[in-house]
């Protein structure tokens, strides 16, 4: 009896660690997969990294791609605020892609940058009904992603998706670029005026790099979308199934052309 007990203590331990060990593997390749130090080399992951505002429709758009092309795509999802990042691989028009859904509050900075350091893809959702109320926060959000160092040097497309078209008070992307290129090109001057008072005690040329890098579009012209390094491209779109503005469709084709290319 004793002999059994020990043997049957034994297993269970050894089962204990398998279980740790397989749980350990797991935790690791998410946190690989979420921090880009998975095996493959960032240039190489096909990453798609959704950003934007809060409440604009990020999440609802990572959980449509994600399921895209299995039988669960059915209607849109009810989502919330998100409070981490969402991470999933998924095919998008046949497409491999590692869809990175990066929450819209001001703490996930950070978390945006990284992601940001190794996409080859940027979807940035704007709320169409509500980007007349806060085309400030909107601008300055999108200016962190254009003027990011990975995505100038490696001329990374970026789409803006102008989400809930179904909204009566949604603006169209007409005219949402036209805010955001005014916004952008009022906060060009201010930036440039924030770096020129930190480096006039230190001015070397890291800082008059930065400064370059920092300022989009062409001195003296006003700013527009279309002189930026990489291609900018607006695309209209409502994550409700079936409704006349769609755009999905659109989205997915235009991510698995970035990935192609």
């Amino acid at each position: 009896m004793v002999m059994g007990g020990v043997v049957l203590l034994v297993l269970a331990l050894a089962g204990w660690y398998l279980l740790q060990q397989q749980s350990s593997a797991i935790s690791n390749k998410s946190l690989a997969m979420a921090s880009g130090s998975a095996s493959n080399t960032s240039s190489k992951q096909p990453k798609v990294v959704i950003t934007g505002l809060m409440n604009t429709g990020k999440t609802a758009l990572w959980c449509h791609l994600r399921f895209s092309q299995t039988s669960v795509k059915s209607a849109a999802p009810m989502t919330q605020t998100s409070m981490a990042l969402n991470i999933a691989e998924a095919y998008v028009n046949e497409t491999r892609a590692l869809l990175v859904d990066v929450p819209g509050h001001q703490k996930f900075h950070f978390d945006r940058t990284t992601q940001l350091s190794q996409a080859r893809a940027v979807v940035f959702v704007v709320d169409s009904a509500q980007l007349a109320k806060n085309t400030r926060e909107a601008a300055e959000c999108l200016y962190e992603v254009l003027a990011n160092q990975h995505v100038q040097e490696k001329e990374v497309p970026v789409l803006v998706v102008c989400n809930k078209q179904d909204d009566p008070l949604a603006l169209a992307n007409t005219r949402i670029q036209a805010l955001l290129e005014d916004e952008i090109d009022r906060l060009r001057g201010s930036r440039q005026a924030g770096l020129d008072s930190v480096q006039d005690t230190a001015y070397d040329d890291a800082a008059a790099e930065e400064r370059a890098r920092d300022f989009l579009g062409f001195e003296g012209k006003r700013f527009a979308f279309e002189d930026v390094v990489s291609p900018v491209q607006f695309n209209e779109a409502t994550m409700v199934v079936g409704h006349d503005a769609g755009g999905l469709e659109q989205i997915e084709r235009w991510i698995a052309d970035a990935l192609q290319n």
